[in-house]
């Protein structure tokens, strides 16, 4: 999963669809680590017109064993071959001379699962052919891959020659693509209905540009600050080569198309100018493009005040200013600058006409000049703070403290904060020797003065652990403090995994005087739960036996999925997933008498062409049960002929898509939207597309602007955008799927637009 900082993970919510859940006996419990069963694998082979082959050669591979490990068989005269093998996920290929080529990345043997693949091998034909350039000079270490349409086909890549030449053999008699690629060229894309019998192919030299740039007085800029966007959509932005060639600034490698090329030129503090312009790069040629300030009169530096409704100055408010949009307009300036002890500012570096400035403040009066104020807009972008101090157990103020990790420094414990935003937040006050404490605030006004904070005294509470049989507990665990049912706590204190010593002994320092709920577990002794007073400072605390979570996962046919990762939020020491094995059973340890989910993270296994079928899940809720009690839970894949699509340009590492069955509201509390994000859907963990023409690169990191919710039954969902940067902001779309299809829509940003969260 890829959002850290709420530490939440995925689920779906109850109106999902109710769990098949079952509690089992100890006794009924199934092993995971049990022995691998022998599974039948038949193969037959036949030709397109359905008669067997005999005496065709394939092999079988483990599809998750790491080096690989595999067998080869080969069809009797009646083109049958039969291999005995462990359970598990495998994947079967044949070349036979003469013949197209057989893969099936798929096939899922089980003890009860055998399987029988069907080849239907059909001719090939060789097909040669030369890469020569625009002017007809061969092109030597040409990539080039055959994509047929027969989705049992490999696909077939080979290197050109010195010469320009290649060869394909085993290429069938079916339509496919062929794409040829070599860097420094725009890629050559041809479709056939049939293998051609002599082909050559000729592919274009990219584009380069070469920019030179020039500063406001005319002289030659070495090493300027320059970027280029492409206008249309192209297959590698930001791939070409850019390097610096004496006073230019060169970029090899261009695709043929418009782009925006724009140069930025400091001016001193904080000002900078910026000139933009669009180029169209041809195939094979060089652009030059000469950018300048050519026209732009600077203006006289903009002077004025800042003061409050009283008419007194107000000092280190920030102002901005700029003319033009760099994004659009072909010259833009800008400057920032704060206010000095008497309120005043000046703007310099700007362009003559009309300025946009920019105050930090939603109260305070801006003064300008009178010859000034004449083509200037104002707009206010309030910065909210909050204003406050911070005592002692004893009332006395703190001289040192922080405030979200910001230390403040003040003889009367005085501070003040600015926030992200006009939205709640959480602040965190800690103090040395002290006990931490949370406090939520709801920004009224720019400025919001709270009343006095005061950290509590501390304790030290030792803890030591013990086995249901009163011997010490000494494996790795985890203690963690909640507060009791119905009370509230604003003590600041996370959870973290921590080693007991030998005696299961353990220290918690800087805990408040309060009463608590000591939550403890283990890796391997158990877990408990128990009462912690509010001036106890040692406690024993016995461990009772962990609940045990059984199950499958298989697909539709009810093979089983090996190689599956799963998350249920209630594992008990969740130092790592836990992962089906052959028989696509798993086994998880859980803290007992909570509410859980059990998903899917990753569908695991080596990346490979073609990939095995997109299988998606829903989470699924249960019940952990009691201490020692064994639950069962079986997942298998949703079925749907319709996918939700989110487009999301801007997203990173701190937004999160989620999607949930029916018109679910917006939550309205914290714990709500906890609730929601534990039994929401997450996006689909890999591509849609099986046998791509080009490798997907880095798709964990590419969904994010694209995340998809595959296989969905036609009916209601509610999408839900999440944003984590400050506390947590939440946008809602609910969506009508009413025919199969692709279902697309752009969203906008949470963090902005968003219903803010904080505890």
């Amino acid at each position: 999963m890829r959002w850290s900082q709420v530490g939440l993970v995925v689920g779906m919510l109850a109106c999902a669809g109710t769990s098949n859940q079952k509690p089992v006996s100890v006794s009924e419990a199934v092993r995971t680590e049990a022995a691998p069963a022998s599974v039948l694998l038949t193969v037959l082979a036949k030709d397109a017109e359905g008669r067997p082959l005999p005496h065709i050669e394939f092999r079988i591979r483990n599809a998750m064993a790491v080096p690989p490990e595999g067998a080869w068989g080969t069809t009797s005269g009646e083109g049958q071959g039969r291999l005995w093998l462990p359970s598990g996920w495998y994947v079967l290929t044949a070349q036979a001379s003469g013949y197209q080529g057989f893969v099936d990345p798929d096939v899922r043997l089980g003890r009860e699962h055998p399987a029988t693949v069907t080849m239907t091998l059909r001719p090939s034909v060789p097909v040669a052919g030369r890469v020569v350039d625009g002017v007809g000079k061969p092109l030597r270490a040409v990539s080039l891959s055959w994509i047929p349409t027969d989705t049992t086909a490999p696909r077939l890549d080979v290197v050109g020659n010195p010469d320009g030449s290649y060869l394909f053999e085993g290429m069938g008699s079916g339509p496919g693509v062929l794409l040829a690629r070599l860097k420094g060229y725009s890629d050559e894309r041809r479709v056939f209905d049939a293998p051609p019998a002599d082909l050559t192919l000729v592919m274009r030299e990219q584009g380069t540009l070469r920019v030179t740039a020039f500063a406001p007085d005319g002289r030659p800029v070495r090493s300027p600050n320059v970027t280029v966007k492409a206008l249309e959509p192209v297959a590698k932005e930001g791939a070409w080569i850019d390097e610096q060639v004496k006073d230019a600034q060169v970029y090899r490698g261009l695709e043929a198309g418009r782009y925006r090329v724009t140069f930025t030129h400091p001016l001193g503090g904080n000002a900078e100018w910026n000139t933009s312009s669009e180029v169209e790069v041809v195939a094979g040629q060089t652009r030059e493009l000469a950018l300048r300030f050519e026209g732009v009169v600077e203006r006289a530096p903009l002077r004025g005040r800042v003061v409050d409704a009283n008419g007194q100055p107000v000092a280190d408010v920030w102002l901005s200013a700029s003319s033009g949009d760099p994004k659009k307009d072909a010259f833009a300036s800008e400057d920032s600058t704060r206010t000095d002890t008497e309120g005043r500012f000046t703007l310099e570096h700007l362009s003559r006409g009309p300025v946009r400035v920019e105050v930090s403040s939603g109260v305070a009066k801006v003064e300008f000049g009178p010859e000034d104020a004449k083509d200037v807009l104002l707009e206010r972008h309030p910065s909210p703070f909050v204003e406050g101090r911070v005592t002692g157990p004893d009332g006395k103020a703190l001289t040192r403290f922080k405030v979200n990790s910001e230390t403040y420094e003040d003889p009367e414990g005085r501070y003040r904060y600015t926030l992200e935003g006009p939205w709640p937040a959480s602040l965190v006050f800690e103090a040395e020797g002290l006990a931490s404490t949370r406090t939520r605030v709801e920004p009224r006004e720019e400025r919001t003065a709270l009343p006095d904070v005061s950290l509590k005294a501390v304790r030290t509470v030792r803890i030591r652990l013990l086995r249901e049989n009163g011997q010490p507990a000494g494996s790795t665990g985890r203690v963690n403090l909640r507060p009791l049912p119905g009370r509230e706590s604003t003590f600041a204190w996370f959870q973290t995994f921590r080693i007991v010593d030998a005696e299961g002994r353990d220290v918690l320092e800087n805990v408040p005087r309060e009463p608590f709920i000591l939550e403890a577990e283990t890796e391997e002794e158990g877990t408990a739960s128990q009462p912690l007073g509010a001036d106890v400072e040692e406690v024993t605390v016995r461990l009772a036996p962990a609940a045990l979570l059984l199950g499958t996962v298989a697909d539709e046919a009810g093979r089983p999925l090996q190689g599956i990762h799963l998350m249920t939020g209630c594992e008990t020491h969740p130092g790592r997933l836990p992962v089906t094995d052959a028989e696509g059973r798993f086994r998880i340890r859980l803290n007992p008498g909570r509410e859980c989910f059990l998903s899917v993270y990753s569908n695991g296994g080596p990346s490979g062409w073609p990939s095995p079928p997109l299988r998606v899940f829903w989470p699924r809720r249960f019940t952990s049960g009691r201490p020692g009690e064994t639950v069962r839970v079986d997942l298998r894949p949703r079925t749907g002929p319709a996918s939700v699509q989110v487009m999301f340009p801007d997203a990173g590492e701190w937004d999160r898509v989620l999607l949930v069955p029916g018109d679910v509201p917006m939550p309205s509390t914290v714990d709500a939207l906890r609730a929601l994000m534990d039994f929401a859907a997450e996006p689909d963990p890999a591509p849609a597309e099986q046998r791509p023409e080009r490798q997907v690169e880095n798709w964990f990191y590419r969904s994010w602007g694209e995340p998809r919710f595959s296989q969905l039954p036609l009916g209601r969902y509610t999408v839900f955008v999440l944003a984590s940067r400050v506390g947590v902001a939440v946008l809602r779309y609910p969506v009508n799927l009413t025919e199969p299809g692709v279902h697309r829509f752009e969203t906008k940003r949470a963090d902005k637009e968003g219903v803010h969260f904080v505890r």
